[in-house]
């Protein structure tokens, strides 16, 4: 097993962050991995949850969406608060198509052969980042999300107006202690999902195999996010892990991984591998 860094340049000169981990023998596709909000490509558990990934035979790519605030950071503070000011929903679909097309143009590594398919993970916002883009990419095998929300435009009206009038939402980093700005052009955005349908009309039309896992203990996104989701595609597997909060018991730094999240893991890795069969 091996981790290559790399940077892509993605729409509008963006840069995209990240780590590529290849097996020591490829047996499946590629996992592309993407993070929440306040996330990034190494948060807390994830290389951990990649290197799990590698050891059952997928390479795996997690990178940190442009707008993420930390370029190219491992760790620390957000150096970047004005990209992570200019983000939207919609740069992260974009963000996220590029990497897949990357990856399936066999453009990220001469080692790396170009794959039939990809497999998409997501974390909390990255879970619907994933249900949105996974429709108009004919390659995504199939998805997983971890405590996924179920709506991009899930903001009160009261809310909303304050952030028009303020010109900007603020939100703490409880890592950092950094406060950072989502701008009203995010917002405009998310009503624009919003009256597409939303993420339950993506998911309705979603034609891939779905995993949707969720802790039961989870105060950020609770689990009937999930289980909302599961109603609206019959063809949808849900899992609501008990005793789970929202890094399925994970601490930033990351030490090990609690018996919750090696649950999560092999149930993750037994529904890829399925999709091979």
């Amino acid at each position: 097993m091996r981790n290559t860094e790399f940077c892509l340049e993605g729409r509008e000169g963006r840069e995209l962050w990240g780590t590529l981990t290849v097996p020591g023998k490829i047996l499946y596709p590629p996992i592309v991995m993407a993070h929440g909000a306040l996330g990034f490509k190494d948060w807390s558990f994830f290389p951990w949850l990649a290197d799990f990934f590698a050891g059952e035979g997928f390479p795996v790519v997690r990178f940190n969406f442009s707008g993420s605030g930390m370029g190219g950071e491992t760790d620390g503070p957000f150096r970047q608060p004005q990209a992570f000011q200019d983000d939207t929903i919609s740069r992260q679909v974009e963000d996220l198509r590029d990497i897949v097309q990357c990856v399936t143009g066999g453009k990220l590594e001469p080692d790396l052969p170009a794959p039939d398919s990809v497999l998409f993970w997501g974390h909390s916002r990255g879970g619907a980042v994933c249900i949105l883009a996974a429709g108009t990419l004919p390659a995504v095998q199939g998805a997983a999300t971890w405590a996924t929300i179920s709506r991009v435009n899930r903001y009160l009206y009261d809310a909303k107006q304050a952030w028009r009038k303020q010109g900007f939402f603020a939100q703490e980093s409880s890592r950092t202690g950094q406060v950072l700005r989502y701008s009203t052009t995010f917002l405009d955005d998310v009503e624009k999902w919003g009256r597409e349908g939303d993420l339950p009309t993506y998911f309705h039309n979603l034609n891939i195999p779905v995993l949707l896992l969720h802790g039961s203990e989870d105060s950020s996104v609770p689990p009937e996010e999930s289980e909302s989701l599961a109603a609206v595609n019959a063809g949808a597997q849900l899992a609501i892990l008990a005793g789970a909060n929202h890094k399925f018991n994970a601490s930033h730094p990351f030490t090990e991984p609690p018996p919750v999240l090696l649950e999560a893991a092999r149930r993750t890795a037994e529904f890829y591998q399925s999709l091979q069969r």
